[in-house]
């Protein structure tokens, strides 16, 4: 067992426990130190492939959240008797809470167990689906979805954190494929709620309308205006039409599902086959170089808001600025898309808005499926750069033939395809400069969620007041931001003391390392997370700070840097 492996267990809890899934990373080690070997990903994931699954599942429900209220909300509007003015405002609803649960999850991780709020969020979720049937008026639908936006919050926050503590450096292939769950479950629920629906638009029988006469009384001077009441009527029979309880059914048992599996992954941790459970996640304290006094500062109080030294905290903001950039250009794209090619003078029809908007997510679910296989080959800082520079082409190619039909459609598969990697390859890259804590994986989300918010208010206000065209020049200027970002992000993370710990590497390939194949364990014992930092082994210098007595205020803390 090497160095770190004796460090470790020196202050576990079961010091002679060694967990069966670390034995063939331990026979690796105690091989020739000097030979290059490469990291094996299916055996990370058959060592740890409860926790991926369970992961996976969870960002495929979380998915399945997001996916689900754009193609209800006109049976959602008939069932709560509201128009669809008042149903524009269960999306704001719905993503403010997330922001919320996100933040809220981001501070809880180090003081709540991690899969119990993973359990409460994947319930929460599911309930939340289930309720939404008998909501019969708009408030009562408001208040289901805040609960819901909440737990998708948690789900967002927490699997996200989850993942990238238990694999560090090597964590881009598994965060792709939790990432193509989410495209999965987005996919797959308004496929599952079409079904089901009568998508009948009940705003005229809610507010009544009027009716205008035709052109030929005009002119005769019959120009009189007919004013319809409000027909509650016609909003109870066009709800008992739709079928729309039987789709949140199947969803919610779906979700459910998950919710399972999540429990089972407590039990097991608490009672059964896995050793002992994750109790929390580090604070931050680990990169923190401050000294600590009686009163105390609002930085150490406020654990969750901690990042550390100048340089994590200017990665975390240029991180945080891309993750914006990607999801906002993910979201406008989708949204306008169909909007621009209407008003380009662009010869197509109607019915092809849906064939558009089917191209863009189904190649962009596509794309982070083989992304999964490209992560365990490349480098997630070259995946990053062909998904700018894709995207940047693909763009290009729509404004140059923005009058021809053809250019749209490739236009928008390429964009689905380029677009769909962006952040969790991300959020890789930052992985291999910074160690990840539950304060910086909060603000990546919220990031990528104000992005995912903003971005599409801030196109529809160009293409208002400049035309169609505003559309895809935002776009291309934001991918152009997004490449000088990824610039600065790269220079600034090559001086951090953990890449340059991992000596000379390939920025193409994901090449073998001298010694055990990376200067880091590959898997985290996960009842050691509290207790300790990965570190490269060969620095001697390094010691771990003893742990925090209960009676002192005073913290130790274990300098990285």
């Amino acid at each position: 067992m090497d160095t770190t492996d004796q460090e470790r267990n020196s202050i576990d809890t079961s010091p002679n426990y060694t967990k069966p899934e670390q034995k063939w990373i331990d026979d690796m080690h105690s091989g020739d130190s000097t030979k290059p070997t490469r990291v094996n990903f299916w055996k990370l994931f058959i060592a740890n492939w409860y926790y991926v699954v369970t992961y996976c599942l969870v960002f495929g429900s979380f998915g399945v959240c997001v996916g689900f209220l754009g193609p209800t909300v006109f049976d959602l509007g008939c069932q709560t008797n509201s128009d669809l003015r008042s149903m524009n405002w269960v999306f704001f609803v719905q993503l403010i809470l997330t922001l919320i649960g996100s933040i809220s999850a981001g501070c809880l991780a180090s003081r709540v167990y991690n899969h119990l709020l993973l359990l409460i969020g994947a319930v929460g979720v599911s309930c939340a689906m289930m309720l939404i049937p008998s909501c019969t008026s708009f408030g009562g639908l408001l208040v289901v979805l805040m609960l819901m936006g909440w737990c998708m919050g948690c789900l967002d926050c927490i699997a996200n954190l989850r993942m990238i503590l238990l694999f560090g450096r090597n964590v881009s292939p598994f965060l792709q494929a939790m990432h193509c769950f989410y495209g999965f479950g987005a996919f797959v629920s308004p496929m599952i709620a079409s079904s089901f629906l009568l998508n009948r638009d009940c705003s005229p029988f809610v507010d009544g309308f009027t009716l205008e006469p035709p052109q030929e009384s005009v002119r005769i001077g019959l120009n009189k205006t007919i004013d319809v009441p409000p027909q509650p009527q016609k909003v109870f029979r066009y709800t008992h039409m739709s079928k729309l309880p039987y789709a949140f059914y199947i969803l919610g048992g779906l979700q459910m599902g998950v919710a399972t599996v999540v429990l089972m992954l407590v039990i097991k941790e608490r009672f059964g086959s896995v050793a002992t459970q994750i109790p929390f996640v580090d604070k931050g304290e680990t990169t923190i170089v401050e000294p600590s006094n009686d009163d105390g500062s609002l930085l150490s109080r406020l654990n969750c808001c901690a990042f550390g030294p100048k340089q994590v905290l200017f990665i975390t903001i240029i991180s945080s600025v891309i993750l914006f950039i990607f999801d906002g250009l993910q979201s406008s794209y989708a949204n306008y898309i169909y909007s621009y090619a209407q008003e380009a003078d662009v010869p197509i029809e109607k019915y092809e808005g849906a064939i558009l908007d089917a191209c863009f997510w189904g190649l962009f679910s596509f794309g982070r499926l083989i992304s999964v296989f490209f992560a365990a080959k490349f480098t997630a800082a070259f995946m990053l750069l062909c998904n700018i520079v894709g995207t940047a082409f693909a763009i290009l190619i729509t404004i140059i033939f923005r009058s021809n039909h053809v250019a749209i459609y490739l236009g928008t598969c390429l964009v689905g395809v380029f677009v769909s990697s962006m952040s969790p390859s991300t959020m890789s890259m930052t992985e291999q400069y910074i160690d990840i804590k539950a304060s910086i994986t909060t603000c990546l989300v919220v990031a990528a969620c104000l992005g995912e918010a903003l971005c599409p208010i801030i196109v529809g206000n160009l293409v208002v007041s400049m035309g169609s065209v505003s559309f895809l020049a935002f776009c291309f200027t934001m991918t152009l931001v997004s490449l000088l970002l990824y610039w600065a992000l790269f220079a600034a993370g090559k001086e951090m003391p953990k890449f340059l710990a991992g000596g000379k590497r390939s920025f193409v390939f994901l090449r073998p390392t001298p010694g055990n194949g990376s200067d880091e364990n590959t898997i985290i014992d996960p009842s050691s997370v509290k207790y300790y930092t990965r570190m490269p082994e060969s620095d001697s210098k390094v010691e771990l700070a003893p742990l925090p007595d209960k009676n002192n205020k005073t913290n130790g803390i274990l300098n990285d840097f």
